[in-house]
């Protein structure tokens, strides 16, 4: 439109006005109506350019709101790690107090357990030298007893020994005599029988078996007593080894159950030497584990002791550190009361600009339009869409009162676009006015130079009226020159009459710090 008027503007206005002049009605009409439909179109371009910056505007400023969000959430997490870092320092220092407690307990325990052992190894020793005592006692008068015991049978083995000694050289003697005898005699047989060999060989059976009966009786007669005296020496001998089994069998029992005793003592003193040796390993182990839990525990408390030499150094700095904190604390106490009374004034004087700015968001709520409402409902359904489940109710009720924050500055910086929307428009509509105005001005002068030239609607007659179906009359119909010059003067003494409002209700505008909104 500017375009085009720029253009008439440069043209000829001769040329303009013989072609305004030369046209019909109907060309007329036609022409202002082409004219409208491009201002139309215009405005249109224009329509939507605005509302093409509103929507990035808006992109930005929710850009924004989740790079707020996100800081937000940023600082409470950053909040529950610090809370989580305390939690975890009383934990730590509640296990290291248990920790101290049960080493002193377990040093208390190993110190009694090694007082038991030293006692219960003094008792086993004291035992056990009572014990070897006893068997000690008890093994020298077995020993003594059975030396008497071994000198009373050999004694007696002796004696039989040589009585049997005495008895088989008597039988051999005898019987050696006796074989001697029969050596004689066989000699004797033999001689004879050889000197009657050839005498009485008829006779030889008969004397043969004669002698030989009578070697027969003659044997018979000396073997008998002999083995009479045999078996009463081997009844004796029977009789001697009962007698002796008969006397020594207690003893022999005993001596079986001393002996059976002793075995059972070596048994339970090998057993007491494996366990002494276990017991003796085992203390080895425990001194060896307490040497290096004391070497630990050393370890420990020198550690411990620098860090408490440490700790008591942090102490006496936080004391002076807390001491130049409270000076400080006290001087800012001094300083936020006054600036309370500073910030009370200011906030009154706030609160009386925020009556006048509900005033003036109630007389600007008249001029909203409905697609406004639309995208404030859409935002609260976003706010309220949100996910509130790791939070508890009282940050989810700060959180949404943020979030009413959220909306009213989104509200009020759509209101800030809107209103530079408008600057703009206003500019460009100034100056275009301004153009229309100069061109008006100009195309007057001309009109009233040359009355000839006029236009077909201004000439027409004042005495001739139309007449409606009513019976009012009908006013000639307004050009489009004609409408645009009564907009421009109507719209500059609306915008005097608004100036001049605000002046009188004492409205200023603030301009809006926008620096938590910029993204670090």
């Amino acid at each position: 439109m500017g375009q085009e008027q720029n253009e008439s503007i440069k043209m000829p206005k001769k040329s303009k006005v013989n072609k305004l002049a030369r046209m019909s009605d109907e060309e007329r009409a036609r022409y202002l109506q082409h004219r409208a439909d491009l201002e139309e179109e215009t405005r249109r371009r224009k329509r939507e350019l605005v509302t093409r910056f509103i929507k990035n505007k808006l992109d930005k400023e929710e850009t924004y709101a989740r790079m707020n969000t996100a800081k937000i959430n940023q600082e409470w997490r950053y909040i529950l790690r610090r809370i989580k870092c305390k939690q975890m320092a009383l934990d730590i220092q509640g296990m290291m107090m248990s920790f101290n407690f049960m080493v002193e307990r377990k040093d208390r325990l190993l110190k009694a357990l090694v007082k038991s052992l030293d006692d219960s190894d003094e008792q086993h020793r004291r035992a056990f030298q009572a014990h070897t005592e006893n068997v000690s006692y008890f093994l020298s008068i077995g020993t003594q007893r059975l030396d008497k015991l071994q000198s009373e049978y050999e004694h007696q083995k002796n004696d039989l020994l040589e009585n049997w000694e005495r008895d088989e050289f008597d039988i051999t003697d005898n019987q050696d005599r006796a074989e001697y005898k029969l050596l004689l005699i066989n000699y004797i047989q033999e001689s004879n029988f050889n000197a009657f060999k050839k005498q009485k060989e008829i006779e030889r059976a008969t004397a043969k078996n004669d002698a030989r009966l009578e070697h027969e009786d003659e044997m018979r007669t000396l073997c008998k007593p002999k083995k009479l005296e045999i078996e009463t020496y081997w009844s004796k001998l029977r009789e001697v080894y009962t007698s002796y089994l008969e006397q020594h069998n207690p003893i022999m029992a005993y001596y079986q159950a001393l002996r059976e005793k002793d075995e059972f003592y070596q048994r339970d003193i090998a057993r007491n030497d494996l366990r002494i040796r276990r017991e003796t390993e085992n203390l080895v182990m425990l001194q060896s584990a307490w040497l290096k839990t004391t070497g630990t525990m050393k370890n420990k408390l020198i550690r411990m002791w620098n860090k408490k030499e440490e700790l008591a150094k942090k102490y006496w700095q936080m004391k002076r550190d807390n001491k130049s904190e409270l000076t400080k604390d006290d001087q800012k106490l001094t300083v936020m009361v006054n600036s309370s009374q500073d910030a009370i004034k200011r906030l009154e004087e706030v609160k009386q600009k925020i009556n006048k700015v509900i005033q003036l968001a109630d007389i600007c709520r008249k001029y909203e339009n409905v697609g406004d409402n639309i995208v404030f409902y859409d935002s609260e359904n976003d706010v309220d869409s949100l996910d509130y489940e790791h939070l508890n109710r009282a940050m989810i009720d700060e959180c949404k009162e943020y979030d009413k924050m959220d909306k009213f500055l989104l509200k009020l910086n759509r209101a800030k676009v809107q209103t530079m929307c408008l600057k703009t428009e206003k500019g460009k509509l100034s100056k275009e006015n301004i153009q229309l105005k100069h061109y008006i001005k100009k195309y007057l002068t001309e009109l009233a130079l040359r009355e000839k030239d006029r236009p077909h609607s201004v000439k027409i007659a004042s005495g001739v009226q139309k007449l409606d179906a009513n019976g009012k009359t009908l006013n000639r119909p307004v050009t489009c020159i004609e409408g645009a010059l009564c907009n421009a003067v109507m719209h500059e003494k609306r915008m005097k009459t608004y100036v001049k409002k605000n002046k009188e209700a004492n409205i200023q505008a603030y301009p809006r710090i926008q620096c938590w909104m910029q993204p670090s």
